[in-house]
Order: structure tokens, then sequence, then C-alpha cells
């Protein structure tokens, strides 16, 4: 067997705590370790064989993976030996020793899970219907007419019925009270600044998301944006994304450094979380006497930055490790110039990992690019709607498995009041 200290062993907190399926490789793809859900979906044999040999159509991601030191996150429909069909939204993580490829992290979430609460939800409302339906056959029939299997049926759907009114109940109870968390979250509008401005969209794919986004003042000079993801849905997400709001709220004013606020939040969360969440982040401070933007990315998605108006278009790294789970993790700072016109896009991964059954693919970096520069002349409002309506066009029928959310920074024109 290929030598290893053992998943357990080297990344206890992942391997303990992580309800996803997990998977350590080798830059070539050969599997090193792999979690008891890995196991239990793909088999023991996984251990010691490559990778495309358990997930179809991955081989690509690995080749395009390379020696980069981003985190990379897509779709893969994919069949076990057992012909189970699994939708999985992989995130491939690489880990380096310097500037040197080491191993391969494989997260992968089965939505699988999703789909079967959702049909067993939809169950219990079809055995709620034949209730309300047998219950208007008992009150038309006459008293001692009915056989007494309907009798025994009509207990037991009585019986479901109080279960699913009280599941509901408590599921209505916690998500109210999550989507009252989940908008103290988020600015409801922000104060006119002399040079920059802001716009936001917050989609999440239910009543309650895992996305959070905010801006701070740093000085009367610098703001503050972060945008953060936590993987799942639902109130503990919500949750948890309010303990990452407090926490940012703590570090980040006067701290002009956003590597060390990512930092901060991540030893503060290694020790906290302990559910298999984690975050991914992007932070970015913008300083309008100097010009100049000072960030640092989470394992977050790539966002768009454009010098000036009319510039070309750029896709910023974000090269750190998520937050939550690694307490060696390190971030650092990278910095640009941010002129008049000047426009900064960041988004969580719904919006590129919107998925299109009938194409099979997903929405994609590629294309969020081509419609940011498509809408360029419009104003930041409208260039979110027009990007939104273009994934949505996208998908056409398809369900959306994450939430949506986008932030969109610009530096007004020389002169320019509003």
């Amino acid at each position: 067997m290929t030598q290893n200290i053992g998943l357990q062993q080297k990344y206890d907190m992942l391997y303990k705590y992580c309800n996803d399926i997990v998977i350590l490789m080798n830059p070539e793809g050969d599997v090193l370790d792999a979690n008891e859900k890995a196991l239990n979906i793909f088999g023991p044999s996984i251990i010691d064989h490559k990778i495309d040999k358990a997930i179809d159509g991955i081989e690509a991601h690995l080749t395009s993976l390379g020696n980069s030191q981003i985190v990379q996150s897509f779709h893969l429909h994919n069949k076990t030996r057992s012909s189970v069909k699994h939708h999985l939204q992989v995130m491939l993580i690489p880990i380096s020793e310097g500037q040197k490829l080491r191993e391969i992290m494989l997260i992968a979430k089965d939505l699988n899970e999703l789909e079967s609460y959702k049909t067993e939800v939809e169950r219990l409302r079809e055995k709620l219907e034949l209730l309300e339906e047998e219950q208007r056959l008992k009150n038309s029939e006459k008293k001692g007419e009915r056989s007494s299997s309907f009798a025994v049926t009509l207990k037991k759907l009585e019986v479901a019925n109080q279960k699913l009114k009280d599941m509901y109940a408590t599921l209505n109870n916690e998500l109210e009270l999550a989507a009252i968390l989940q908008k103290s979250l988020v600015p409801d509008n922000l104060s006119e600044h002399e040079k920059i401005r802001f716009s936001f969209h917050y989609e999440p794919m239910g009543q309650v998301g895992g996305d959070y986004y905010d801006v701070i003042d740093i000085d009367k000079n610098r703001k503050g944006v972060i945008l953060a993801d936590v993987s799942g849905h639902g109130v503990s997400s919500a949750f948890i994304a309010a303990m990452l709001k407090i926490s940012f709220t703590n570090y980040a004013p006067n701290n002009p450094s956003p590597s060390d606020v990512l930092n901060k939040l991540n030893k503060e969360y290694c020790s906290v979380i302990q559910t298999g969440d984690y975050v991914t982040a992007f932070y970015a401070i913008f300083d309008t006497t100097k010009n100049k933007i000072t960030y640092s990315g989470a394992g977050h998605p790539k966002p768009l930055y454009q010098y000036k108006k009319g510039a070309e278009v750029e896709l910023l790294s974000s090269e750190g490790f998520f937050i939550g789970m690694f307490e060696e993790a390190e971030y650092k700072d990278s910095m640009l110039e941010f002129g008049a016109g000047g426009r900064f896009l960041a988004y969580t991964d719904g919006i590129i990992e919107a998925y299109s059954e009938e194409r099979n693919e997903q929405f994609g970096e590629t294309r969020l690019l081509k419609s940011f520069i498509k809408y360029q002349d419009n104003s930041l409002d409208q260039i979110i709607q027009l990007i939104i309506k273009d994934v949505k066009k996208f998908m056409h029928k398809s369900k959306f498995y994450d939430d949506l959310a986008m932030v969109t920074v610009e530096y007004k024109a020389k002169g320019e009041k509003k």
C-alpha cells in the first residue's frame, strides 16, 4: 500500500466530523486514503487505485488542476458498481509544500441525499392527502358501515398525519428562526460613499441558505467587503454564518490585512466548528486614498476584476484553504490598483456551478466572464440582474442545488456624485 500516515491521523478533524465524501490522492490520481462514507459508496477497493476507476469524468479536472494552487468545484453524475446513480458536488483541494503539489483532497457532497429527503416529504404529503380523502368518506358514511380494515387504515393515517404535522411545525419554527437570523446577516442598505458604490444579490436555494456578505468600515478611507459560503444549507449553516459575522466584525475594524483576518477566523473556527461544515471566503479592502485593493481568499471562487472602465477583465486567485478545518492553513495578501470606473465582482459557487441538465454542463467561469464583459456598460445593479438572468436562462428548467450570491464594487468616475 502507498505509504501515508492515514487520513484519520493527518486530517483528524475532517475525518471525524465531515459528513461528505473525503478522498486523499497523490497528484497522479492514485487514492491514498478515504473516509468511511467514501468507502461505503465506492467500496474498499478504491484505495491504491486510480480515482477515475471510481468517479467517471474526473480525469479532465485532475489534468487541469496541474500544479495550481486553486480549489476547483464542479458537479459530476456518476454510477457506482451497484448501478446507483449519484449526483456529486465535488471540490478538489490542492495541498502543497512550498511550490510543489504534494496531495489532492477530494470532498464531495452526495446530492442524492437531498433528493431522498424531498421524496420522503412528498410521500408524506401524499399520505396526508389520502387521509383527508378518507376522512371525507368517513364523514359521508353512516355509522357502523365502515369495515374494520378501513378503520385500522384510517387510524394509521391519523397517526402518520399527526407525525407529519409535528414534523412540519418543528421544521417551520426552525426555518422561521433561521430566516430571521439570515436577514440580519446581510446589510439592508449602505450609506453612500464619496468614491465607491456597492451592489448585492442574494437568492437562497431554499428558505434558508448559508451564504454571507458584509461591508465594514476599516477606517474613514478604507472599506472591507467579505463574501463567504458555508458548506451545506439550512438552519445549521445559517447559525454558522451568524457566528462568522460576529467574528468578522470583531477582527476586521482597524485591521488593514485581509489575510490576518482570515487567519484569525480560521484558528477560531477550527476549535469551534465540529459539524463537518466549512467556509469558503474572499475578503477585500478598498483603499480610496491610495486607489488600491488588498485581498485574500480562502478556497473561494475567483472574483472578477477590472482595473478601470474599458480595461481587460481578470480573474483573481483565491489560494488559501477553506476556513474551519485545518488550523495550520495560511493566507496571504495580494494588492492591485483600482482606478476610476474600475469594477470588482465576487460571487459564490452557486453561480458558476448552476447546472443545465439539457446541456449536461455547468454555467462556469467562462460564461460568467463573457456576461460581465457584455454588460459592462450597464449600472452595477443592472449587471447583477442581467447576469442572474443569463444563469437562469442557461439552466432552463433544471434545479438549483445551491444559493446564488453576488457582490459588486465600483470606483466612481472622476467628479461623479451618484
